[in-house]
């Protein structure tokens, strides 16, 4: 089973939900279908219910495919099926295991008999995530992020094009996106002027850059003025990771100055050239297009309002709302910034 197969596999089990306040009357307003506070430090974490049992679960645009932590999975029962074939993830572990979750849950929402991949080791040290909810399941709605609310919403996709901003009478930021085959989201920025292409990648804490790719646009070296190493990242080779702080990036009239990204050789890449041709779970070249070199992770976009509109392949940006002021006697604990499987001198790998 290829993971594309695997994704529609999952797609088609949630979706075949029938959601009573999905109707649309003929006015175009928008049908929400599903909201969940979530908190966020360096992980969009959505409480999630997995046969009935509340589970933290990641957001993570820039995962194909969702996941489950292979201990939930054991603790929970869920009923694993081996896969007809291996698929690999970034780190080239082997995945050959899918999770049947008979009841899933987001807010008022539900889906039946979902399949999610079993990771091959658990996701994080602590244990503070059950999984990931990957592009499989959230492409099939529109995706509205408040980070200034803290508010995540999902939004049928039947409504009128571009009649979609709700939250504001001020101006937003439409950006035009490229949905491709394997659900990563390909955008257009400007990266201190040069024009690239990036991937929205909401289960990535930081921002990401190759070496080849900084090297060639920008001229950076591991020595170059402004690199500090700050660790490294195993895949199929170790590298060093290094960061730095371009002057400005710039989405359709949206600017952030100052952003830091981190940079080291891409792995993903070098794992596509090594691995079987089965594929990977997060990763295939000829499918995503190649568009790999920079990501655009939370780090540069938790001060907006961010909506995917993964069917019209558009997506709108505005400042956030206010935040959300919570006592200190009452804020839970916040969850440690580092994304699943990474070290914590460095960020997670690239999906």
């Amino acid at each position: 089973m290829t993971p594309h197969t695997t994704s529609t596999l999952i797609a088609c089990a949630f979706t075949s939900i029938l959601f009573a306040t999905t109707a649309l009357a003929d006015d175009c307003r928008l049908g929400r279908v599903a909201t969940a506070d979530f908190t966020e430090n360096g992980l969009i974490i959505v409480p999630v219910t997995l046969d009935g049992t509340r589970e933290p679960m990641a957001l993570d645009t820039g995962a194909p495919l969702s996941a489950v932590d292979p201990v939930v999975a054991k603790n929970l029962g869920l009923i694993e099926k081996r896969m007809f074939q291996a698929v690999y993830n970034a780190n080239g572990e082997v995945v050959t295991y899918l999770a049947v979750v008979h009841n899933l849950g987001i807010g008022d929402m539900h889906g039946n008999d979902v399949k999610m991949i079993v990771w091959p080791s658990p996701m994080t040290k602590d244990g503070r995530i059950a999984g990931t909810l990957g592009a499989d399941l959230l492409r099939n709605y529109d995706i509205d992020i408040d980070f200034g609310a803290r508010r995540l919403s999902l939004f049928s996709q039947e409504h009128c094009p571009g009649r979609v901003v709700y939250w504001t009478n001020d101006n937003v930021a439409v950006v035009p996106i490229h949905v491709v085959n394997s659900g990563h989201i390909v955008l257009p920025v400007k990266l201190d002027g040069h024009d690239v292409d990036a991937i929205l990648d909401l289960g990535s804490s930081r921002s990401q850059v190759s070496m080849e790719f900084a090297h060639d646009l920008f001229g950076l070296e591991s020595n170059s003025p402004g690199m500090e190493q700050v660790g490294a990242v195993s895949g199929s080779v170790q590298t060093a990771v290094y960061r730095h702080t371009f002057k400005s990036l710039s989405v359709e009239g949206l600017t952030i100055n100052n952003p830091t990204f981190y940079i080291w050789d891409n792995l993903v890449k070098y794992s596509a050239t090594q691995a079987p041709p089965t594929g990977s779970r997060l990763n295939d070249l000829r499918e995503s297009e190649g568009h790999t070199d920079v990501t655009l992770g939370l780090a540069e976009l938790n001060q907006l309002h961010v909506y995917i509109a993964y069917k019209e392949q558009k997506l709108y940006m505005s400042a956030a709302s206010a935040p959300v002021t919570v006592a200190s006697s009452a804020a839970p604990a916040a969850p440690a910034s580092s994304a699943p499987a990474a070290t914590p001198s460095a960020p997670a790998a690239p999906h």
